[in-house]
């Protein structure tokens, strides 16, 4: 690795004014091993793209001039800000606020069209330091220095994980059948076997303290300024400051990078980040306003705090007894040799804690209340060019909407949340999706997905649908996204070697990332298997006269799947009254496959319409025909019979 000798000494000009960042003094040294492979990171980003003209701000097509914000000199509070808040002040739109700025004074690349290893490494410990800066890190407690050793080990893990040069008898483990993200993490070569990696002044690189993160959000024909601010920006917007993926960017001292390609013949391909971090970490200046609410965040350094699924579980899961909360629930799962490291599940009613078979590489959704479900694969960016930008505020007015439908919806089955169900549609593993188009997804909050065909190609408010639950998106390109120039068969950007599982643990989600906060989420889809039949076995229709002349009607539900119970079903009811009032309530079956809903109280002589979402659970396929029947043979909430209408008298139906 040729040592090239430059010091740095970065400012920033506020007002007139020079304002003092940091003063590291570097050595424009290579950190990158010559090892790594860089080759389609050059070719699909610059060489070989249409619009891309180098690897600086300037030479990237899809952002303006106008859309780099400067920065000056204004310290961001992290206590005074939500995630997004503050996700959107240090990273506007597709940027990083002041990094134009930066790379325009500090010139970090000879020729920007190909930046050397040791340039780039350089330029990545600037724009770090840049990013503390805003939230006042500065001085010597947190810079942050590029280290070879941590360099080189990320790339060893990555071998480690992605191929079978390791796979020896001197090293025994095998990633190629694990579905731990993060196999490999603690893989580091004999000292002999060392040897052709390391540079002139390294004799041998050997364990340190430190932790691991893994981003899956960037893409490989993003050009080297800002390759790293999609897992940067995302990060932040999703787990906020204090997130443990975001944590090591912030705070720790010492890091090792290695950049992966997964599927150099994909234009489109992720670009896969494996971050070392070590050394001490800088006191945090800001104390986090949730610390005293962390029973069901995990705490855990580059780990993502939040659940990836709310109200719930895969299936497969395993009980392991009761945890004080989700972080002792992730260490029972991480030291527990029965447990997958991929899936946890956390109670959040009783705090138990369930974890999920080793060999389990996917999961099938199956929503059950109070259940928090993480899963720790990476995050991926966008399928197929598509993404869903969920920093955007639903509305009942624009687009994206809440409690609203476009025009012929298509019910496509279970998703975890409404990018899992963009990317079950671009994948269309089983085939079932060839009939959506590229404009617009649904997703219901009990796990519903749905498509609209390819000619539905508007969705304004007059021609949409009031749905109680429902989240309709319009599809974005990621402007970093290349259609194919052929008619062949459209390719996902997710590389064969990635599982295609359920989204992966933080990052919607986190593209040139359109506010910074790009939807991300899923690293893959559950395992489809053939839905099951589901509908009301059984409905049960009550009356009570309350106080004040007014009345109160008891749904009870028994739902039937084949000859099984079934809980966690979700039951949405609206109701329209004669005066004129709307409401809605909603409830889920219990573990004897009945659910309970009492209706609001009503005026004597009220007539009430009442109306029921249809039943959606994944796995299973609702078929209305089969419901309970009134007298006059009518299955009750089928679209033959789509209301019931409820007034005060005795009656059971």
């Amino acid at each position: 690795m040729k040592l090239i000798t430059s010091v740095l000494l970065l400012v920033a000009t506020c007002q007139g004014q020079e304002l003092e960042q940091y003063t590291p003094v570097l050595e424009l040294e290579q950190y990158t091993p010559d090892k790594a492979d860089w080759s389609t990171f050059y070719s699909k980003a610059v060489l070989d793209h249409e619009k891309n003209t180098d690897h600086s701000p300037d030479g990237i097509f899809w952002i303006d001039r106008d859309d780099w914000k400067e920065w000056d000199g204004t310290i961001y509070d992290p206590t005074l800000y939500s995630k997004k808040e503050l996700a959107a002040l240090i990273c506007p739109g597709n940027t990083v606020r002041g990094i134009y700025e930066l790379f325009e004074a500090e010139s970090p690349f000879e020729d920007n069209v190909n930046p050397t290893k040791a340039e780039v490494d350089n330029w990545h410990a600037i724009a770090v330091n840049h990013v503390r800066a805003m939230v006042g890190y500065t001085g010597d407690e947190y810079t942050i220095k590029p280290d070879k050793c941590l360099h080189l080990r990320a790339l060893w893990c990555d071998e480690k994980k992605y191929t079978t040069k390791w796979d020896t008898d001197a090293y025994p483990e095998r990633c190629a059948e694990s579905t731990n993200p993060h196999c490999g993490a603690g893989f580091i070569p004999s000292v002999q076997d060392q040897q052709e990696y390391l540079p002139d002044d390294i004799n041998s690189c050997g364990k340190k303290a430190g932790s691991e993160g893994l981003f899956n959000s960037a893409k490989s024909n993003i050009p080297w300024s800002i390759k790293w601010i999609r897992p940067f920006c995302y990060t932040l917007g999703a787990e906020g400051f204090w997130g443990g993926h975001t944590g090591p960017w912030f705070h720790r001292s010492e890091f090792g990078w290695s950049w992966r390609d997964p599927d150099p013949d994909n234009f489109n391909s992720n670009a896969g980040l494996r971050t070392k971090w070590s050394g001490p970490s800088g006191d945090s200046k800001y104390i986090n306003p949730d610390i005293t609410d962390g029973k069901f965040t995990v705490n855990v350094e580059d780990v993502n705090p939040n659940p990836r699924f709310s109200g719930m579980e895969c299936e497969g899961r395993k009980w392991s007894g009761g945890a004080l909360n989700a972080t002792d629930c992730y260490f029972r799962m991480m030291e527990d040799e029965t447990c997958g490291k991929r899936f946890m599940t956390f109670n959040s009613g009783n705090f138990g804690c369930a974890c999920y078979p080793t060999d389990m590489a996917a999961c099938k959704i199956d929503s059950v209340a109070q259940r928090l479900t993480w899963d720790f694969e990476p995050i991926v960016s966008s399928f197929d060019g598509l993404f869903i930008d969920t920093s955007k505020s639903l509305s009942n007015n624009n687009l994206p909407y809440s409690g609203r439908v476009c025009p012929q919806i298509k019910w496509k089955g279970g998703a975890g949340d409404a990018s899992h169900c963009l990317q079950k549609i671009m994948e269309n593993a089983d085939g079932s999706y060839s009939d959506c188009g590229r404009n617009f997804v649904t997703f219901n909050a009990g796990g519903g997905c749905a498509c609209y065909p390819p000619d539905q190609e508007t969705c304004t408010k007059s021609e949409t649908v009031k749905q109680s639950g429902r989240q309709t998106y319009e599809l974005e390109v990621d402007p970093a996204y290349n259609a194919p120039t052929t008619s062949s068969p459209s390719t996902s950007p997710i590389p064969s070697a990635i599982p295609s599982t359920v989204p992966s643990g933080s990052p919607i989600i986190t593209s040139p990332i359109p506010s910074a906060i790009p939807s991300t989420v899923p690293s893959g889809s559950p395992i489809i298997s053939p839905p099951v039949k589901i509908w009301i076995k059984k409905l049960k229709l009550t009356y009570k006269k309350k106080k004040s002349n007014r009345f109160q009607a008891t749904f009870v539900f028994t739902i039937k799947a084949k000859n099984e119970k079934v809980s966690g079903v979700p039951i949405s009811l609206d109701f329209v009254s004669s005066s004129g009032s709307e409401g809605n309530l909603n409830g889920n079956t219990k573990d004897n496959s009945k659910v309970t809903i009492k209706s609001p109280n009503y005026d004597v002589g009220e007539v009430v319409n009442v109306t029921m979402r249809p039943l959606e659970k994944g796995g299973y396929i609702y078929k209305e025909k089969k419901n309970h029947k009134f007298a006059d043979d009518c299955p009750v909430f089928s679209s033959g019979c789509s209301i019931v209408e409820i007034m005060s008298q005795d009656e059971t139906v």
